[in-house]
Protein backbone atom coordinates (compact mmCIF):
# COMPACT_ATOMS: atom_id res chain seq x y z
CA UNK A 1 0.00 0.00 0.00
CA UNK A 2 2.87 2.36 0.73
CA UNK A 3 4.34 1.64 -2.70
CA UNK A 4 1.01 2.35 -4.38
CA UNK A 5 0.59 5.58 -2.47
CA UNK A 6 3.99 6.83 -3.57
CA UNK A 7 3.39 5.82 -7.15
CA UNK A 8 0.25 7.95 -7.33
CA UNK A 9 2.14 10.93 -5.88
CA UNK A 10 5.08 10.67 -8.27
CA UNK A 11 4.71 14.30 -9.27
CA UNK A 12 4.10 16.63 -6.37
CA UNK A 13 2.42 19.96 -6.98
CA UNK A 14 4.45 23.14 -7.30
CA UNK A 15 4.80 25.27 -4.20
CA UNK A 16 2.69 28.43 -4.34
CA UNK A 17 4.62 31.53 -3.36
CA UNK A 18 2.38 33.21 -0.72
CA UNK A 19 2.86 36.89 -1.70
CA UNK A 20 2.28 36.86 -5.47
CA UNK A 21 1.61 33.23 -6.32
CA UNK A 22 -1.58 31.91 -7.91
CA UNK A 23 -2.43 28.24 -8.27
CA UNK A 24 -4.32 27.68 -11.49
CA UNK A 25 -6.20 24.58 -12.63
CA UNK A 26 -5.00 24.25 -16.23
CA UNK A 27 -7.61 24.13 -18.99
CA UNK A 28 -5.46 24.87 -22.06
CA UNK A 29 -1.65 24.65 -22.24
CA UNK A 30 0.54 25.74 -25.15
CA UNK A 31 4.38 25.62 -24.92
CA UNK A 32 6.04 28.51 -26.77
CA UNK A 33 9.75 27.73 -26.55
CA UNK A 34 12.23 25.70 -24.61
CA UNK A 35 14.00 27.44 -21.74
CA UNK A 36 17.51 26.59 -22.84
CA UNK A 37 20.85 27.75 -21.47
CA UNK A 38 19.60 27.37 -17.90
CA UNK A 39 21.16 24.27 -16.36
CA UNK A 40 24.61 22.73 -16.37
CA UNK A 41 24.29 19.71 -18.65
CA UNK A 42 27.68 18.09 -19.32
CA UNK A 43 28.18 16.34 -22.67
CA UNK A 44 27.74 12.56 -22.80
CA UNK A 45 31.41 11.74 -23.35
CA UNK A 46 33.37 8.59 -22.50
CA UNK A 47 36.56 10.63 -22.69
CA UNK A 48 35.21 13.02 -20.05
CA UNK A 49 34.20 10.09 -17.84
CA UNK A 50 37.68 8.63 -18.18
CA UNK A 51 39.36 11.88 -17.13
CA UNK A 52 37.12 12.12 -14.06
CA UNK A 53 37.76 8.46 -13.21
CA UNK A 54 41.47 9.13 -13.03
CA UNK A 55 40.96 12.19 -10.88
CA UNK A 56 38.18 11.34 -8.39
CA UNK A 57 37.61 7.59 -8.61
CA UNK A 58 34.84 5.21 -9.61
CA UNK A 59 32.34 5.83 -6.78
CA UNK A 60 32.36 9.61 -7.19
CA UNK A 61 32.01 9.30 -10.97
CA UNK A 62 29.05 6.93 -10.68
CA UNK A 63 27.35 9.35 -8.30
CA UNK A 64 27.91 12.21 -10.71
CA UNK A 65 26.55 10.26 -13.67
CA UNK A 66 23.49 9.09 -11.77
CA UNK A 67 22.78 12.59 -10.50
CA UNK A 68 23.06 14.18 -13.94
CA UNK A 69 20.90 11.51 -15.59
CA UNK A 70 18.22 12.08 -12.96
CA UNK A 71 18.13 15.75 -13.94
CA UNK A 72 16.94 15.02 -17.47
CA UNK A 73 13.27 15.72 -16.67
CA UNK A 74 14.14 18.87 -14.75
CA UNK A 75 16.15 20.23 -17.67
CA UNK A 76 13.17 20.11 -20.06
CA UNK A 77 11.62 23.40 -19.02
CA UNK A 78 9.52 25.54 -21.34
CA UNK A 79 7.89 28.94 -21.46
CA UNK A 80 4.18 28.50 -22.18
CA UNK A 81 0.82 30.25 -22.25
CA UNK A 82 -2.40 28.77 -21.03
CA UNK A 83 -5.84 29.33 -19.62
CA UNK A 84 -7.48 27.97 -16.52
CA UNK A 85 -9.30 28.70 -13.30
CA UNK A 86 -7.88 30.09 -10.08
CA UNK A 87 -7.76 27.62 -7.20
CA UNK A 88 -5.55 29.41 -4.66
CA UNK A 89 -4.49 33.03 -4.29
CA UNK A 90 -2.72 35.32 -1.76
CA UNK A 91 -4.61 36.70 1.18
CA UNK A 92 -6.22 40.11 0.68
CA UNK A 93 -5.75 39.90 -3.10
CA UNK A 94 -8.33 40.92 -5.74
CA UNK A 95 -8.41 37.39 -7.21
CA UNK A 96 -11.30 35.04 -6.60
CA UNK A 97 -11.72 31.29 -6.67
CA UNK A 98 -12.91 30.01 -10.03
CA UNK A 99 -11.99 33.12 -12.06
CA UNK A 100 -11.09 32.34 -15.68
CA UNK A 101 -7.59 33.58 -16.50
CA UNK A 102 -5.00 33.60 -19.25
CA UNK A 103 -1.40 33.31 -18.10
CA UNK A 104 2.23 33.26 -19.20
CA UNK A 105 4.25 30.51 -17.50
CA UNK A 106 7.93 31.52 -17.91
CA UNK A 107 9.72 28.42 -16.61
CA UNK A 108 7.69 25.24 -16.24
CA UNK A 109 7.72 21.53 -17.15
CA UNK A 110 7.00 20.75 -20.76
CA UNK A 111 4.03 18.45 -20.26
CA UNK A 112 0.69 19.81 -19.21
CA UNK A 113 -0.09 19.18 -15.54
CA UNK A 114 -3.39 19.52 -13.68
CA UNK A 115 -2.27 22.67 -11.89
CA UNK A 116 0.42 25.28 -12.29
CA UNK A 117 1.67 27.99 -9.94
CA UNK A 118 2.27 31.33 -11.68
CA UNK A 119 3.21 34.74 -10.34
CA UNK A 120 0.12 36.98 -10.48
CA UNK A 121 2.03 39.54 -12.53
CA UNK A 122 1.92 37.07 -15.43
CA UNK A 123 -1.83 36.39 -15.07
CA UNK A 124 -4.80 38.28 -16.58
CA UNK A 125 -8.55 37.75 -16.48
CA UNK A 126 -9.93 36.19 -19.65
CA UNK A 127 -12.75 38.74 -19.69
CA UNK A 128 -10.17 41.48 -20.24
CA UNK A 129 -9.09 39.81 -23.50
CA UNK A 130 -12.44 39.06 -25.10
CA UNK A 131 -12.63 42.44 -26.81
CA UNK A 132 -9.08 42.00 -28.17
CA UNK A 133 -9.57 38.54 -29.59
CA UNK A 134 -7.80 38.02 -32.92
CA UNK A 135 -8.68 35.72 -35.80
CA UNK A 136 -5.33 35.66 -37.58
CA UNK A 137 -2.80 32.98 -36.76
CA UNK A 138 0.02 34.09 -34.44
CA UNK A 139 3.52 34.46 -35.77
CA UNK A 140 6.17 31.84 -35.19
CA UNK A 141 8.35 34.09 -33.06
CA UNK A 142 7.96 34.62 -29.34
CA UNK A 143 6.78 38.21 -28.78
CA UNK A 144 9.70 40.42 -27.87
CA UNK A 145 7.87 41.63 -24.77
CA UNK A 146 8.06 38.11 -23.31
CA UNK A 147 11.59 37.16 -24.36
CA UNK A 148 13.28 38.77 -21.35
CA UNK A 149 11.08 36.77 -18.96
CA UNK A 150 11.76 33.32 -20.38
CA UNK A 151 13.30 31.37 -17.49
CA UNK A 152 12.17 33.92 -14.90
CA UNK A 153 11.91 32.87 -11.23
CA UNK A 154 10.35 34.60 -8.27
CA UNK A 155 13.69 34.02 -6.50
CA UNK A 156 15.78 35.76 -9.15
CA UNK A 157 15.37 39.36 -8.03
CA UNK A 158 14.38 40.43 -11.57
CA UNK A 159 11.44 42.88 -11.63
CA UNK A 160 8.37 42.22 -13.78
CA UNK A 161 6.80 44.85 -16.02
CA UNK A 162 3.16 43.77 -16.09
CA UNK A 163 2.31 46.07 -18.99
CA UNK A 164 4.96 44.42 -21.16
CA UNK A 165 3.57 41.00 -20.30
CA UNK A 166 0.09 42.16 -21.29
CA UNK A 167 1.37 43.51 -24.60
CA UNK A 168 3.15 40.25 -25.31
CA UNK A 169 0.09 38.14 -24.58
CA UNK A 170 -2.09 40.16 -26.94
CA UNK A 171 0.06 38.84 -29.81
CA UNK A 172 -0.72 35.26 -28.76
CA UNK A 173 -4.47 35.33 -28.32
CA UNK A 174 -4.89 33.48 -31.58
CA UNK A 175 -3.33 30.42 -29.96
CA UNK A 176 -6.55 30.00 -28.00
CA UNK A 177 -9.46 30.24 -30.48
CA UNK A 178 -11.88 29.12 -27.76
CA UNK A 179 -10.15 30.55 -24.73
CA UNK A 180 -13.32 32.26 -23.60
CA UNK A 181 -15.01 28.89 -23.26
CA UNK A 182 -14.33 26.21 -20.73
CA UNK A 183 -13.08 22.80 -21.82
CA UNK A 184 -15.96 20.35 -21.45
CA UNK A 185 -13.65 17.69 -19.99
CA UNK A 186 -12.25 20.07 -17.41
CA UNK A 187 -13.31 19.21 -13.83
CA UNK A 188 -12.01 21.53 -11.11
CA UNK A 189 -13.44 19.35 -8.37
CA UNK A 190 -11.24 16.45 -9.48
CA UNK A 191 -8.00 18.45 -9.22
CA UNK A 192 -5.81 17.29 -6.34
CA UNK A 193 -3.01 19.43 -4.94
CA UNK A 194 -0.26 17.76 -2.91
CA UNK A 195 2.84 19.77 -2.03
CA UNK A 196 4.07 17.27 0.57
CA UNK A 197 4.06 13.57 1.29
CA UNK A 198 5.06 12.26 4.70
CA UNK A 199 7.87 9.87 5.57
CA UNK A 200 7.18 6.15 5.51
CA UNK A 201 10.35 4.68 6.97
CA UNK A 202 10.39 4.39 10.79
CA UNK A 203 12.52 6.69 12.89
CA UNK A 204 15.97 5.42 13.73
CA UNK A 205 16.30 5.33 17.48
CA UNK A 206 19.16 7.30 18.93
CA UNK A 207 19.95 9.26 15.79
CA UNK A 208 19.40 13.03 15.51
CA UNK A 209 16.68 14.02 13.06
CA UNK A 210 17.82 15.87 9.93
CA UNK A 211 16.20 17.84 7.12
CA UNK A 212 17.66 18.88 3.78
CA UNK A 213 16.73 22.05 1.89
CA UNK A 214 17.70 21.85 -1.78
CA UNK A 215 18.16 18.59 -3.69
CA UNK A 216 20.57 19.79 -6.35
CA UNK A 217 23.57 18.03 -7.85
CA UNK A 218 25.80 18.82 -4.87
CA UNK A 219 23.28 17.52 -2.35
CA UNK A 220 22.79 14.29 -4.28
CA UNK A 221 26.49 13.57 -4.72
CA UNK A 222 27.97 14.91 -1.47
CA UNK A 223 25.44 15.55 1.29
CA UNK A 224 23.10 12.57 1.04
CA UNK A 225 25.79 9.87 0.71
CA UNK A 226 27.73 11.14 3.71
CA UNK A 227 25.13 11.99 6.35
CA UNK A 228 22.59 9.17 6.31
CA UNK A 229 24.87 6.75 8.16
CA UNK A 230 25.09 9.18 11.09
CA UNK A 231 21.74 11.02 11.13
CA UNK A 232 18.12 10.13 10.46
CA UNK A 233 17.16 12.10 7.37
CA UNK A 234 13.42 12.70 7.76
CA UNK A 235 12.56 15.23 5.06
CA UNK A 236 13.79 16.79 1.83
CA UNK A 237 12.53 20.21 0.74
CA UNK A 238 13.05 20.89 -2.97
CA UNK A 239 11.30 23.55 -5.02
CA UNK A 240 11.31 21.60 -8.29
CA UNK A 241 9.08 18.48 -8.19
CA UNK A 242 11.11 16.94 -11.02
CA UNK A 243 14.18 16.89 -8.79
CA UNK A 244 12.29 14.88 -6.18
CA UNK A 245 11.54 11.97 -8.49
CA UNK A 246 14.67 10.11 -7.46
CA UNK A 247 13.89 10.55 -3.75
CA UNK A 248 10.54 8.73 -3.57
CA UNK A 249 12.17 5.40 -2.84
CA UNK A 250 14.03 6.82 0.18
CA UNK A 251 10.92 6.79 2.35
CA UNK A 252 11.53 10.31 3.69
CA UNK A 253 9.04 13.15 3.66
CA UNK A 254 9.17 15.18 0.44
CA UNK A 255 8.06 18.79 0.21
CA UNK A 256 8.14 21.32 -2.64
CA UNK A 257 8.10 24.25 -0.23
CA UNK A 258 11.48 26.03 -0.01
CA UNK A 259 10.60 27.16 3.52
CA UNK A 260 9.74 25.03 6.56
CA UNK A 261 6.23 24.21 7.63
CA UNK A 262 5.11 25.63 10.97
CA UNK A 263 5.17 22.28 12.77
CA UNK A 264 8.54 21.04 11.47
CA UNK A 265 11.19 20.33 14.08
CA UNK A 266 14.58 18.72 13.46
CA UNK A 267 17.92 18.47 15.22
CA UNK A 268 20.01 19.34 12.17
CA UNK A 269 19.18 21.46 9.14
CA UNK A 270 21.27 20.93 6.01
CA UNK A 271 20.85 24.01 3.83
CA UNK A 272 21.87 23.80 0.16
CA UNK A 273 19.30 25.77 -1.80
CA UNK A 274 19.54 29.12 -3.57
CA UNK A 275 22.34 31.14 -2.00
CA UNK A 276 20.21 34.06 -0.87
CA UNK A 277 17.94 31.69 1.11
CA UNK A 278 20.70 30.20 3.26
CA UNK A 279 20.83 32.79 6.02
CA UNK A 280 17.08 32.91 6.68
CA UNK A 281 16.84 29.13 6.97
CA UNK A 282 19.90 29.03 9.22
CA UNK A 283 18.39 31.68 11.50
CA UNK A 284 15.16 29.67 11.69
CA UNK A 285 17.09 26.54 12.67
CA UNK A 286 19.15 28.35 15.29
CA UNK A 287 16.05 29.87 16.87
CA UNK A 288 14.72 26.32 17.27
CA UNK A 289 17.91 25.33 19.06
CA UNK A 290 18.89 23.12 16.12
CA UNK A 291 22.16 22.84 14.22
CA UNK A 292 22.43 24.75 10.94
CA UNK A 293 24.76 23.13 8.41
CA UNK A 294 25.06 25.67 5.61
CA UNK A 295 26.64 25.36 2.18
CA UNK A 296 28.52 28.36 0.90
CA UNK A 297 27.86 31.22 1.13
CA UNK A 298 26.47 31.87 4.62
CA UNK A 299 24.86 35.13 3.46
CA UNK A 300 24.64 37.25 0.32
CA UNK A 301 23.83 40.62 1.92
CA UNK A 302 24.83 42.51 5.06
CA UNK A 303 21.23 42.37 6.29
CA UNK A 304 21.27 38.57 6.11
CA UNK A 305 24.66 38.46 7.78
CA UNK A 306 23.61 40.67 10.68
CA UNK A 307 20.47 38.57 11.18
CA UNK A 308 22.60 35.42 11.29
CA UNK A 309 25.10 36.95 13.69
CA UNK A 310 22.34 38.04 16.06
CA UNK A 311 20.87 34.54 16.00
CA UNK A 312 24.27 33.09 16.85
CA UNK A 313 24.73 35.58 19.66
CA UNK A 314 21.36 34.75 21.21
CA UNK A 315 21.90 30.98 20.99
CA UNK A 316 23.05 29.14 24.07
CA UNK A 317 25.85 27.38 22.18
CA UNK A 318 27.62 27.37 18.85
CA UNK A 319 25.40 25.44 16.42
CA UNK A 320 26.44 26.74 13.00
CA UNK A 321 28.61 24.80 10.55
CA UNK A 322 29.81 26.34 7.30
CA UNK A 323 30.58 23.71 4.66
CA UNK A 324 33.85 24.98 3.26
CA UNK A 325 35.37 21.63 2.34
CA UNK A 326 38.89 23.00 1.89
CA UNK A 327 39.14 23.26 5.68
CA UNK A 328 38.97 19.47 5.84
CA UNK A 329 41.48 18.52 3.12
CA UNK A 330 44.35 16.21 3.98
CA UNK A 331 46.62 18.69 2.20
CA UNK A 332 46.23 21.18 5.06
CA UNK A 333 48.00 18.91 7.54
CA UNK A 334 50.99 18.58 5.25
CA UNK A 335 51.02 22.30 4.41
CA UNK A 336 51.01 23.52 8.02
CA UNK A 337 53.75 21.03 8.90
CA UNK A 338 55.96 21.84 5.91
CA UNK A 339 55.55 25.61 6.30
CA UNK A 340 56.68 25.30 9.94
CA UNK A 341 54.31 28.00 11.14
CA UNK A 342 52.83 28.47 14.58
CA UNK A 343 49.35 29.74 15.34
CA UNK A 344 49.09 33.36 14.25
CA UNK A 345 52.15 33.31 11.97
CA UNK A 346 51.52 34.89 8.55
CA UNK A 347 51.04 32.64 5.51
CA UNK A 348 50.79 34.41 2.17
CA UNK A 349 48.47 32.91 -0.44
CA UNK A 350 48.57 33.39 -4.19
CA UNK A 351 45.76 31.73 -6.07
CA UNK A 352 44.37 31.37 -9.59
CA UNK A 353 40.86 29.96 -9.86
CA UNK A 354 39.17 28.82 -13.04
CA UNK A 355 35.37 28.60 -12.93
CA UNK A 356 33.32 26.95 -15.65
CA UNK A 357 31.34 29.39 -17.83
CA UNK A 358 27.77 29.34 -16.61
CA UNK A 359 24.69 29.02 -18.81
CA UNK A 360 23.17 32.44 -19.46
CA UNK A 361 20.02 31.71 -17.45
CA UNK A 362 21.75 29.80 -14.64
CA UNK A 363 20.62 30.87 -11.18
CA UNK A 364 24.17 31.86 -10.19
CA UNK A 365 23.65 34.79 -12.58
CA UNK A 366 20.55 36.11 -10.79
CA UNK A 367 20.81 39.52 -9.12
CA UNK A 368 19.90 37.84 -5.82
CA UNK A 369 22.87 35.48 -6.13
CA UNK A 370 25.50 38.23 -6.31
CA UNK A 371 28.77 38.12 -8.22
CA UNK A 372 31.05 35.13 -8.71
CA UNK A 373 32.84 36.32 -5.59
CA UNK A 374 29.75 35.30 -3.59
CA UNK A 375 28.79 32.21 -5.56
CA UNK A 376 32.26 30.59 -5.65
CA UNK A 377 35.05 32.97 -4.64
CA UNK A 378 34.06 32.69 -0.98
CA UNK A 379 35.77 29.26 -0.90
CA UNK A 380 39.23 30.73 -1.41
CA UNK A 381 38.63 33.77 0.79
CA UNK A 382 37.69 31.43 3.62
CA UNK A 383 40.67 29.20 2.95
CA UNK A 384 43.08 32.14 3.17
CA UNK A 385 41.65 33.14 6.55
CA UNK A 386 41.55 29.50 7.69
CA UNK A 387 45.27 29.03 7.02
CA UNK A 388 45.91 32.24 9.00
CA UNK A 389 43.70 31.34 11.96
CA UNK A 390 40.98 33.82 10.92
CA UNK A 391 43.17 36.79 11.72
CA UNK A 392 41.32 40.14 11.31
CA UNK A 393 41.40 41.79 7.89
CA UNK A 394 43.22 45.13 7.69
CA UNK A 395 42.89 45.95 4.00
CA UNK A 396 41.06 44.50 0.99
CA UNK A 397 40.13 45.49 -2.54
CA UNK A 398 39.71 44.21 -6.06
CA UNK A 399 40.10 44.97 -9.75
CA UNK A 400 37.48 44.16 -12.37
CA UNK A 401 38.62 42.49 -15.56
CA UNK A 402 36.78 41.67 -18.75
CA UNK A 403 33.82 39.29 -18.76
CA UNK A 404 33.35 39.43 -15.01
CA UNK A 405 36.92 38.40 -14.12
CA UNK A 406 38.07 39.54 -10.69
CA UNK A 407 41.48 40.08 -9.11
CA UNK A 408 41.26 40.32 -5.33
CA UNK A 409 43.84 41.36 -2.75
CA UNK A 410 43.70 41.38 1.04
CA UNK A 411 46.05 41.95 3.96
CA UNK A 412 45.57 40.63 7.47
CA UNK A 413 46.56 41.97 10.85
CA UNK A 414 49.41 39.46 11.01
CA UNK A 415 50.75 40.91 7.68
CA UNK A 416 49.69 37.88 5.58
CA UNK A 417 48.63 38.83 2.06
CA UNK A 418 46.26 37.30 -0.47
CA UNK A 419 46.20 37.67 -4.23
CA UNK A 420 43.32 35.85 -5.90
CA UNK A 421 42.35 35.74 -9.57
CA UNK A 422 38.89 34.45 -10.57
CA UNK A 423 38.19 33.76 -14.23
CA UNK A 424 36.07 31.58 -16.52
CA UNK A 425 38.35 31.99 -19.55
CA UNK A 426 40.04 28.73 -20.37
CA UNK A 427 39.45 24.98 -20.55
CA UNK A 428 36.32 23.52 -18.95
CA UNK A 429 37.50 19.93 -19.37
CA UNK A 430 37.42 19.03 -15.65
CA UNK A 431 35.20 21.74 -14.23
CA UNK A 432 36.38 24.16 -11.54
CA UNK A 433 40.18 24.23 -11.22
CA UNK A 434 42.56 26.04 -8.89
CA UNK A 435 46.25 26.62 -8.31
CA UNK A 436 47.15 27.68 -4.77
CA UNK A 437 50.57 28.68 -3.51
CA UNK A 438 51.17 29.16 0.21
CA UNK A 439 54.38 30.91 1.26
CA UNK A 440 56.05 31.34 4.65
CA UNK A 441 59.75 31.92 5.26
CA UNK A 442 61.71 30.08 2.58
CA UNK A 443 59.04 27.40 2.02
CA UNK A 444 56.52 27.32 -0.82
CA UNK A 445 53.60 24.91 -0.86
CA UNK A 446 51.89 24.39 -4.19
CA UNK A 447 48.47 22.71 -4.47
CA UNK A 448 46.70 22.05 -7.76
CA UNK A 449 43.00 21.14 -7.95
CA UNK A 450 43.07 19.79 -4.39
CA UNK A 451 44.92 16.81 -5.90
CA UNK A 452 48.61 17.56 -6.45
CA UNK A 453 50.72 18.70 -3.52
CA UNK A 454 54.34 19.86 -3.51
CA UNK A 455 56.33 21.62 -0.82
CA UNK A 456 59.85 22.92 -1.34
CA UNK A 457 62.36 24.95 0.57
CA UNK A 458 65.20 26.94 -0.97
CA UNK A 459 67.37 23.82 -0.98
CA UNK A 460 65.16 20.77 -1.57
CA UNK A 461 61.73 19.30 -2.20
CA UNK A 462 60.13 18.61 1.18
CA UNK A 463 57.15 16.59 0.05
CA UNK A 464 55.39 15.61 -3.15
CA UNK A 465 52.00 13.87 -3.05
CA UNK A 466 48.90 13.15 -5.10
CA UNK A 467 45.51 12.53 -3.50
CA UNK A 468 41.88 12.08 -4.47
CA UNK A 469 40.17 15.43 -3.64
CA UNK A 470 36.78 13.87 -2.85
CA UNK A 471 37.55 12.50 0.67
CA UNK A 472 37.66 16.12 1.89
CA UNK A 473 33.85 16.18 1.58
CA UNK A 474 33.51 12.87 3.43
CA UNK A 475 35.79 14.10 6.21
CA UNK A 476 33.81 17.32 6.47
CA UNK A 477 30.43 15.66 6.85
CA UNK A 478 31.76 12.93 9.13
CA UNK A 479 33.24 15.57 11.42
CA UNK A 480 30.07 17.68 11.39
CA UNK A 481 27.71 14.73 11.89
CA UNK A 482 29.75 13.28 14.74
CA UNK A 483 29.75 16.62 16.53
CA UNK A 484 26.00 16.90 16.03
CA UNK A 485 25.42 13.37 17.36
CA UNK A 486 27.54 14.16 20.42
CA UNK A 487 25.87 17.54 21.01
CA UNK A 488 29.16 19.32 20.40
CA UNK A 489 29.96 22.87 19.34
CA UNK A 490 29.83 24.21 15.81
CA UNK A 491 32.30 26.55 14.16
CA UNK A 492 34.11 29.24 16.12
CA UNK A 493 32.55 32.71 15.86
CA UNK A 494 35.70 34.19 14.36
CA UNK A 495 35.22 32.05 11.23
CA UNK A 496 32.50 34.53 10.24
CA UNK A 497 35.29 36.90 9.25
CA UNK A 498 35.52 35.22 5.86
CA UNK A 499 31.87 36.12 5.18
CA UNK A 500 32.55 39.69 6.30
CA UNK A 501 35.47 39.89 3.88
CA UNK A 502 33.36 38.48 1.06
CA UNK A 503 30.55 41.00 1.63
CA UNK A 504 33.04 43.86 1.92
CA UNK A 505 34.50 42.94 -1.46
CA UNK A 506 31.04 42.39 -2.94
CA UNK A 507 30.14 45.97 -2.02
CA UNK A 508 33.15 47.10 -4.03
CA UNK A 509 32.08 44.96 -7.00
CA UNK A 510 28.66 46.63 -7.01
CA UNK A 511 30.18 50.09 -6.68
CA UNK A 512 32.62 49.61 -9.55
CA UNK A 513 30.00 48.07 -11.80
CA UNK A 514 27.69 50.98 -11.08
Amino acid sequence: MIWRRRRCCRTLADWREPVHGLRIAVDHWQPLCRVDDQFIDPPRSLRLVWHYLKRIGLIAVLRKIHSRLCETARNRKVAAVGTGMILEFPENSPWQFGERVLFFAPNHPEERRPTVCVDERFVFRVADFLSMRRTEAPGNDLPQELVDYVGWSVFSGVDVDRERILQGLTHLIGLFPTFGERNASFDVAAVEVTERIEATHPRRAGRPLAVLFGLGHYAKTQIIPHIRQYLDLRCVHELDPDQLRTAYRWGVALDTSPVPREDERYDAWFIAGYHHTHAELAVHALHQGAYAVVEKPLATTWRQYESLRRALGSAGSRRLFACFHKRYSKLNEWALHDLEVNAGDPVDMHCIVYEIPLPRRHWYNWPNSGSRLVSNGCHWLDYFLFINGYCPVVEAGLWLGRGGDLVVFARLENSAILSLSLTDTGSARLGVRDLIELRAGDVTVRMIDGTFYEAESSVRVLRRKRVNPMPAYRRMYESICCRIAEGGHGDEFNTLRSTELMLRLEDEVRTKRG
